[in-house]
């Protein structure tokens, strides 16, 4: 996924470094074709909800665009930093909840707003996880199952959007992020454990 889109997003960022735009506008610009990304996908109708998921894409792209931009214009700051982990996370909360609330009226299953809440809860940790967590072991530094985990459910998004089964998608979501989060908590504090022995 990451090298796919980042082949897209390299060609765009050498058009914008041509221009005034700074990465913090492009982050806000991601996040606002983000937002009517997801709004979309929480639409009743199949196309929409279709069209929804290549929008998210399109703000995906601009995500990998900003950082380039910043590296190319030498404007990386932590302010810079910040703004794009919570918006992130703030396309995250806006693409969960419009998934679960769609798929709760056309299912009307309870049990899809419990599965869409561990879904957004289990993507949050793991973002979590990634910036600031989990570097005692080789098995969750940088790059590895949770970086990979991050780049892949958006393609299972563009799945089973496709298929109409949005709630199975949560539900993988769901048991992945969750799940992975909690085997790299165990081996963390295993490790812990053999060092202090």
């Amino acid at each position: 996924m990451a090298m796919c889109f980042s082949k897209v997003s390299i060609r765009l960022s050498y058009v914008l470094v041509h221009t005034s735009i700074t990465p913090n506008q492009v982050t806000l610009i991601s996040t606002a074709v983000g937002f009517c990304g997801a709004a979309m996908l929480g639409y009743p109708s199949y196309w929409i909800r279709i069209l929804g998921v290549a929008v998210w894409f399109v703000a995906f792209v601009l995500d990998f665009c900003d950082g380039e931009i910043a590296r190319y214009k030498d404007m990386k700051s932590d302010y810079g930093h910040w703004l794009d982990s919570v918006t992130d996370r703030a396309k995250d909360l806006v693409l969960f909840t419009a998934i679960t609330t769609q798929t709760f009226w056309q299912t009307r299953a309870p049990w899809v707003l419990w599965v869409g809440l561990l879904a957004l809860g289990g993507t949050l940790l793991h973002a979590y996880a990634i910036s600031y967590g989990y570097k005692a072991t080789e098995r969750s530094a940088p790059g590895g199952p949770l970086t990979k985990f991050g780049q892949m459910h958006y393609a299972l998004l563009a799945v089973f959007a496709v298929l109409n089964y949005l709630q199975i998608y949560l539900l993988i979501v769901a048991l992945t992020s969750l799940g992975d989060v909690a085997v790299n908590i165990y081996i963390s504090w295993k490790t812990n454990a053999e060092r202090s022995k």
